[in-house]
């Protein structure tokens, strides 16, 4: 296709030579006296301007330049005289280049040709950008699907779950189901972020849940997964825990170089004492009944597993000190005496207000099992108490969901109920729990309500 270019002064004897040796090097060049009458559809790469009076061509480069439709389009002045002032007033309104007269054969190709492809290429970029943008914002809707719900319970088991990416998308990922009454699930990381990160933790996840139905043993699911991944990780690795709960709180694991488990009471956090092998991918290892780690979930504790990321924050403001110990102070100084079931949200709300910049994604879940409960989302309902004004604040909760991706959990304490809702209007409710505090993070919230 033949680039045009725009011609546009009020002197055509001056600058009709310009319009010959133009349209002798092939390109289609019209001549216009009026910035009215540049046309658009005529998609010039370039526009030329010259004026016998410089207030002029001023204003035709100003009109252009405040047009949406037409600033982007580089402009050549064409002078009478290099009179540097003038041209600085010119560079400092938009042009791209200026030419003297008279017109000097190769100075004028060779400008011309310059900024028509100088255009082309920012057009190119502007269209990868814009290209990348919708990618990066398909792989982000499709790795939010992948992900399980915020709110969750599977078999007597609840889960609270936060994951927050740093660049849009990247490698986190986590799920948890439920096979034939045990629960199946894993926080995995594989190195590097981006979009291919993010196709990997599809295949990840993909492979993990075809492995689960065909057979349930952490170590067989573990070493199909390595198998599996072995052509599509290339020079990738992934860390992870493997889990399955078995009715009753029994745990088996199989850490592969993840961080290990974190133990709060309520009060206070401390390390799972775990089993750790090798990451998936670093090196052709086989995982045995070696690796299954074992420990009993206790009643009113939760359970805390997260992806490394959660160190990034602390190993980037304290390069030199332990980000492992850094996350302990943290939780302990910030965060210990919240409800279990809000601590992934409640750490993201903290990190956010005291950390601007988030260097790595990362992701939190909580788990926990209580003896009394109710949980309520748009595919189950269960109601696992005596205590009838319990009862009653679900279904006033449930009653009040303005998402289809609604859910209510409770769990009962000794002294207090805690309920976490997701797509619940609550602050009704709140008017009719007197003794009770709330916490909302977006659709999520949070209600403590005490006992008289």
């Amino acid at each position: 296709m033949v680039d045009k270019i725009c011609v546009l002064s009020n002197k055509e004897e001056i600058v009709s030579e310009v319009q010959e040796l133009l349209n002798f090097v092939g390109y289609e060049v019209f001549l216009i006296n009026s910035v009215e009458d540049l046309n658009m559809e005529n998609n010039f790469q370039i526009i030329l301007i010259y004026s016998s009076n410089t207030h002029e061509s001023f204003t035709w480069i100003k009109k252009i330049k405040t047009d949406s439709k037409l600033k982007d389009i580089p402009i050549i002045l064409i002078v009478e005289k290099k009179e540097y002032t003038i041209l600085f007033d010119a560079y400092q309104i938009g042009i791209s280049d200026f030419i003297e007269l008279p017109v000097m054969d190769i100075e004028l190709i060779s400008k011309v040709a310059l900024h028509i492809e100088l255009k082309k290429n920012r057009e190119r970029i502007e269209n990868l950008y814009t290209e990348l943008k919708d990618s990066l914002s398909l792989a982000t809707n499709l790795q939010k699907l992948m992900l399980p719900p915020e709110i969750s319970f599977k078999n007597g088991v609840w889960f609270t779950s936060r994951y927050l990416p740093a660049q849009i998308v990247g490698g986190d990922i986590y799920d948890y189901f439920e096979i034939d009454g045990k629960v199946f699930g894993y926080v995995a990381d594989i190195s590097g972020h981006g979009i291919q990160s993010a196709l990997l933790c599809s295949a990840v996840k993909s492979a993990i849940r075809s492995s689960t139905s065909r057979n349930t043993s952490l170590v067989d699911i573990v070493n199909e997964l390595h198998e599996g991944t072995k052509s599509i990780l290339a020079n990738n690795y992934l860390t992870g825990i493997f889990f399955k709960i078995h009715p009753g709180g029994s745990v088996e694991y199989i850490n592969c170089g993840h961080p290990g488990i974190i133990v709060y009471d309520g009060k206070d956090f401390y390390p799972l004492d775990m089993k750790n092998t090798f990451p998936i991918g670093l090196i052709d290892h086989i995982y045995s009944i070696e690796d299954v780690g074992k420990f009993y979930m206790e009643e009113g504790n939760a359970y805390l597993l997260y992806s490394d990321g959660l160190y990034s924050i602390f190993e980037k403001k304290y390069p030199n000190e332990s980000s492992h110990k850094l996350l302990f102070e943290f939780l302990k100084r910030e965060v210990a005496g919240v409800p279990s079931e809000i601590l992934p949200f409640y750490i993201e709300n903290i990190i956010k207000k005291l950390y601007a910049e988030i260097p790595d994604d990362y992701s939190v879940i909580s788990i926990g099992k209580n003896e009394h409960f109710c949980f309520v989302d748009n595919e189950q309902k269960i109601i696992n108490t005596s205590n009838r004004i319990i009862e009653d604040i679900v279904k006033e909760l449930e009653l009040n969901s303005f998402s289809d991706d609604y859910a209510i959990l409770c769990n009962e304490y000794r002294a207090y109920s805690v309920f976490m809702t997701k797509g619940i209007e609550i602050g009704h409710i709140l008017r009719n729990l007197p003794m009770s505090i709330s916490l909302s993070f977006g659709d999520v919230a949070m209600i403590k309500v005490f006992y008289q």
